[in-house]
């Protein structure tokens, strides 16, 4: 068979290697970045099902208009103003099969082969196969604990500011490092590329997964241009299996995303967006998100201390303030990807981190996740880990 050119770029498999590795039942994965399903609200979720079905169950069977459920969409703008002081309306907001779908729509709508995308340094590797499959050329900004290096942004805009068509950015608890950008690197930002005209795609998947108090504006509420595109979602903070997440921006913009999504799905699940506006007008999704929070803190510090524990001194790592990931530097002459070779042998499992960067990544690098995985498996997992790296690293 002839296969279209696209598919030459998505040579990268480890995206579709870590889905497959959570069907096995004997695999201690670290891979994904998968919430906990311990955390499902199972009684609430049947409650809020059974309430859809009795009162508006042929409308909940039935296709959803592309824009999405109006009152879902109306919460979604009404948290996000509560929370951030922004002034969206439902029309500002459309929903999506999962931010998956909004980062291909995006790609969909910005990119054409060799526009340059702006990306931090590392970055989700999810969005990057995407993008890549449209033919985007990758510019990569410098970035360090506090978020991309301003002067170095600066430097990148003036020199190829013409062939930029989109910055793509996760300014809280990156995956895959779960840096966090401080409030002085956003507003420079937005600062800087006030003066472009570039799409600034901020993905906010893992914003409400945090351990400590942090004023963490996103980039939408310091937004004066309609320049940024906010990426949510009920994957990490509810449910992954319902695929509903949303983009919020100006509604001349929505526009454009409505434009594209009745060539891709039509429209996103009906019965799934009407469970979830159920479940927000019966429950507190505030509470349900305290007590995930409760759950992954005591992972991540199991996590930490077990790596203390177990893996050698000249392994690094840094404590996560939120998100779902430990990001682990090995010695520069270490190759993560051989390490994983050894750990799949004995049924652990992690993602290399040269997957992360669009080009010349660092292979001394890897992302283990501490959300999915029971106590008992993140201690024995990493003490695993840390009898293969003893010998790795020698």
């Amino acid at each position: 068979m002839r296969l279209s050119k696209r598919m030459k770029k998505m040579e990268d498999k480890e995206l579709l290697r870590l889905m497959e590795l959570a069907d096995d039942p004997n695999m201690i994965s670290f891979a994904g970045g998968f919430p906990s399903p311990e955390t499902y609200p199972l009684k609430e979720i049947k409650e809020s099902f059974l309430a859809v079905l009795e009162r508006y169950g042929q409308e909940a069977l039935s296709y959803s208009s592309t824009s999405g459920f109006s009152p879902l969409r109306a919460k979604i703008a009404n948290r996000m103003n509560e929370k951030y002081s922004t002034s969206l309306t439902e029309d500002e907001v459309i929903i999506t099969s999962g931010s998956q779908q909004a980062l291909d729509m995006s790609g969909m709508l910005f990119i054409d082969k060799g526009d340059m995308i702006l990306c931090e340094t590392p970055s989700y590797l999810g969005a990057l196969n995407i993008f890549k499959a449209y033919g985007a050329e990758f510019l990569e900004v410098p970035t360090d604990s506090k978020g991309i290096i301003p002067e170095a942004l600066e430097e990148k805009v003036r020199k190829y500011g013409d062939r930029i068509k989109m910055a793509y950015v996760i300014p809280d608890f990156q995956n895959p490092t779960c840096r966090c950008w401080t409030v002085e690197r956003r507003k420079e930002f937005i600062n800087i590329m006030k003066h472009y005209d570039i799409a600034i795609l901020e993905d906010s998947a893992y914003s409400d997964i945090t351990y400590e108090e942090m004023n963490r504006p996103p980039l939408i509420s310091l937004d004066e241009r309609g320049q940024v595109i906010n990426c949510g979602s009920f994957s990490k903070i509810f449910c992954p299996g319902f695929r509903v997440a949303w983009i919020c921006t100006k509604k001349q913009m929505i526009e454009k995303y409505m434009m594209l999504k009745p060539s891709i799905d039509l429209s996103s699940s009906s019965i799934n967006q009407r469970m979830i506006d159920m479940y927000l007008e019966k429950f507190s999704l505030d509470h349900h998100i305290s007590q995930i929070i409760e759950l992954y803190r005591r992972r991540r510090d199991l996590a930490l201390e077990t790596m203390k524990m177990y893996f050698p001194d000249s392994v690094e790592f840094d404590k996560p303030k939120g998100g779902l990931f430990a990001w682990i530097r090995l010695p520069d002459n270490k190759n993560a990807r051989e390490l994983l070779e050894l750990a799949l042998e004995r049924k652990v499992a992690f993602v290399p981190g040269g997957s992360f960067y669009s080009k010349n990544g660092k292979e001394n690098e890897f992302r283990l996740n501490y959300s999915n995985m029971p106590e008992d498996k993140i201690v024995k997992g990493i003490k695993i880990l840390g009898e293969i790296l003893t010998v790795f690293l020698r």
